[in-house]
Formats: structure tokens, C-alpha cells, sequence
């Protein structure tokens, strides 16, 4: 429940479809009785016959009944089964300054590390433990380097290509994430997902740094999508970078299938490297507190 649009938002949790013509929502608010008929249910589901998992029905008690809503209401919502007049659920709605994402998950890659960008590496993509360079701790200079620090991180490594990006020489870090395990549900949605990456781009000789991830799009088709913008180069010493990536990974099926591609390019004919030393995917899925549970 919105009350600063006065909006009453019910989701199809769980459980059979509904069909519209057999539904009635009896709404109470403060103690009136308002009826959100079958036919106003169908309108809402934008003509459709069925209410099924995922579905969404928002009620403007404004434009409906003439009645807003404030924060201290008591508001209790009814689904109603017409045709034997039986209660189907009850929910008492909570307002939206009390509402917070329903779960917040920092998940981190799972499953393989794949790259194809050439030596100096193990099977598991992992470079020298001396990641950037010799440290002679005899030396002032080097003892004393607050960027020293860069050493000995158990990161990923994978070296450019010469000159331009060449898509069949990347890394690739699967998440292998199961979205039931962590209670994430078919018809669940996420308000913020956003990607975690830190990294050291070794120098000035990187050209061009794309990252791509794996996307489910609206025919259930997998397909790799570039991130919009390059990334940045951290030539000094490992930074992170955050990028939104909720506008495409709001599914269920996204999360089951995500994974990301580094793809980059050096202008420089020496071996160049990029290590990254951290990866982890920030999700919040959506609460709907006003959205029945279940319809068995």
C-alpha cells in the first residue's frame, strides 16, 4: 500500500489462477466496507481472463471509491470466491514507509572460471601470486609503498588481446546461483540488483575494457548483453566499480542464469594483464506486504 499515491497493490504470490469473472476484493478502511467488483478486477489485469502467478492488480482508492489513504489507516483487504462465497485470502495491508526490500543477498560466483586469454595462468584462471610486481623489500621505496598491497591476492588474470577486443578471448565467471534456495520464487521481482566488481587494469596500455553478462530476455531466450559504458581503468592500485544492472536482471530466471564476460584489448605488444579480486551480485527482491501470500 502506496499511501503517498493512494494505491493498494496485490500480487499473485503463489497457488492456482483466478479467474476475474469469480473474484471479488472487499476492501475495509477504517471500518467501511468498499467492493472492488470482477469486472473492475479484469479491467486492472488489463482484459485478461486469468490472475496468475506475477500478476499485479493496483487500486487507486482515489479514482475508485473517492477515499485516500494515510499512514495510520487500518485497511484489511478480502479475496472473495463469488460463485460459492468464500473467503480465498485476507490481508492486512501495511504502508509504504514501512515497506523494505523482502530480501537482501550478496551472492558471489559459484560455479566455473573459464579463460581463454592465454598463459601464465593455471586451469582455474589464476595468475602469479605476485600479481603486479616484485616487491625488494630492501628497498625504501618498496617497503614504505602503500600500493605494495596490490601483492599476493589470490585474483583471477586474464591478458587482453593485442590491439582490439576480440570476442572469443575473455574470462568468464559463472554464479551458478539457485534462486529457491534462498526463497526467491517464481514471480518474484528485485528493486536492486547491482554488480560488484574490483580490479587492477595493470596500466595505461589497456585500450578498450567491456564487460558483458548473461540476460534472459522476454521470449526465454539467453543472450549475452554488454554493459553499456566501458570500465575504468585502475592503473594504481585494485578499486571497485558498482553497476546497476536491475533494469535487466529481474527475474528469477536471470539470477538462475547469470554470468559475466571481461573482454578487453592493449595497445601495447607486451603481455598485459587484468586481475580481479573480487566479484559479488548485491540483489533486494521486492516486498509486496500488501500482496496475498498464497490462493490455494
Amino acid at each position: 500500500m502506496d499511501t503517498s499515491t493512494d494505491t493498494i497493490y496485490l500480487k499473485h504470490n503463489g497457488g492456482e489462477p483466478i479467474s476475474p469473472e469469480d473474484a471479488e476484493i472487499i476492501v475495509n478502511i477504517n471500518g467501511k466496507k468498499y467492493i472492488y467488483t470482477s469486472s473492475q478486477i479484469y479491467a486492472s489485469l488489463g482484459n485478461n481472463n486469468v490472475w496468475k502467478i506475477g500478476d499485479t492488480i493496483e487500486i487507486n482508492t482515489i479514482k475508485t471509491w473517492g477515499v485516500p489513504l494515510n499512514n495510520d489507516d487500518q485497511v484489511e483487504l478480502f479475496l472473495v470466491d463469488t460463485p460459492s462465497n468464500e473467503l480465498i485470502q485476507k490481508s492486512t495491508l501495511t504502508t509504504e514507509f514501512q515497506k523494505m526490500p523482502d530480501l537482501k543477498i550478496l551472492l558471489t560466483p559459484m560455479g566455473d572460471i573459464t579463460d581463454t586469454s592465454g598463459s601464465k595462468k593455471d586451469t582455474k584462471g589464476y595468475g602469479n601470486k605476485i600479481q603486479v610486481r616484485f616487491v625488494d623489500c630492501t628497498k625504501t621505496e618498496d617497503a614504505t609503498d602503500p600500493k605494495i598491497t596490490k601483492e599476493d591476492r589470490n585474483c583471477t588474470t586474464y591478458y587482453p588481446n593485442k590491439t582490439t577486443i576480440n570476442t572469443s578471448i575473455y574470462q568468464e565467471l559463472d554464479f551458478k546461483i539457485k534462486p529457491i534456495a534462498w526463497g526467491i520464487r517464481p514471480g518474484d521481482t528485485f528493486c536492486n540488483v547491482t554488480l560488484i566488481i574490483v580490479y587492477y587494469s595493470n596500466d595505461k596500455s589497456i585500450k578498450d575494457f567491456r564487460l558483458k553478462f548473461y540476460d534472459i530476455n522476454e521470449y526465454g531466450q539467453g543472450e549475452w548483453v554488454y554493459y553499456e559504458n566501458q570500465l575504468p581503468k585502475h592503473t594504481d592500485q585494485f578499486e571497485s566499480e558498482s553497476i546497476n544492472l536491475t533494469d535487466h536482471i529481474n527475474t528469477p530466471a536471470d539470477l538462475a542464469n547469470f554470468k559475466v564476460r571481461i573482454e578487453a584489448s592493449t595497445t601495447s605488444s607486451d603481455d598485459k594483464a587484468i586481475f580481479i579480486d573480487y566479484m559479488g551480485l548485491w540483489v533486494e527482491k521486492t516486498n509486496y506486504l500488501a500482496s496475498p501470500e498464497s490462493v490455494s
